[in-house]
């Protein structure tokens, strides 16, 4: 069976850029006609067993179908974008709402509903994990949110943000999801992510897309290696 390059990104959890970087690097079997890429799937089963990763090559589904494999963190970062030296007031709400107006894959009209219940979700519990981070996201679904995304922002100043060890915030992830199984696996691949001490040191160098895409693609692989 003949595996597309987008399936393979979507089995491995990888960008387009980052499976492109291994063939150039001689790490996966390929074949190329010209500028395409093809994979077969016994080869690519025989590499990822010989290099103990987990590779998940579903049937391709019918045309019009759905598909199910869930959204990768890339990707969401992607949609959602990294915004940089975002200037804010010296609370919560001000770190909120100044950070949403930034988000431009939210639509202008709905900011303010997002402003509103992501601050109701910083009153029942902060997201504030430690350590200069913060995971803000709603309790439910948007339904004015077409993709889910993931949104980094880096302000200019730390902010009290009752963080859970009390020191103030300078890195927020804002995790926005038309559907609840979304949230629950982008949380699940970001929280993975900073549990690495390397990235979390990583993130104060306040990187661009391209680096933040690129370390959490490197990590990734590391990961299932």
């Amino acid at each position: 069976m003949e595996i597309l390059i987008s399936e393979l990104c979507k089995s491995l959890g990888v960008s387009r850029t980052t499976i492109e970087r291994w063939i150039r690097q001689g790490k996966l079997p390929v074949s190329q006609k010209g500028r395409t890429y093809s994979f077969h799937a016994r080869d690519l089963k025989n590499w990822a067993a010989k290099n103990h990763i987990s590779l998940n090559l579903t049937p391709r589904p019918a045309q019009g179908s759905e598909a199910e494999t869930p959204v990768s963190l890339h990707t969401a970062l992607k949609t959602g974008g990294v915004y940089h030296d975002i200037d804010t007031g010296p609370d919560v709400p001000s770190v909120i709402n100044t950070c949403v107006k930034k988000i431009k894959a939210v639509p202008d009209d709905f900011k303010a509903d997002l402003t509103q219940q992501l601050l109701e979700r910083e009153k029942a519990l902060s997201t504030g994990l430690g350590g200069g981070i913060a995971i803000p996201h709603p309790r439910i679904p948007l339904d004015y949110i077409e993709h889910p995304m993931v949104a980094a922002c880096f302000l200019k100043t730390p902010v009290d943000y009752h963080a859970l060890d009390n020191q103030p915030v300078s890195t927020l992830f804002f995790i926005l999801f038309p559907e609840l199984k979304f949230h629950l696996h982008l949380l699940s691949a970001l929280s993975l992510c900073l549990r690495n001490r390397q990235f979390s040191e990583f993130l104060k160098t306040r990187p661009k897309q391209s680096e933040l895409i690129e370390k959490i693609d490197t990590l990734h692989l590391t990961q299932t290696m």
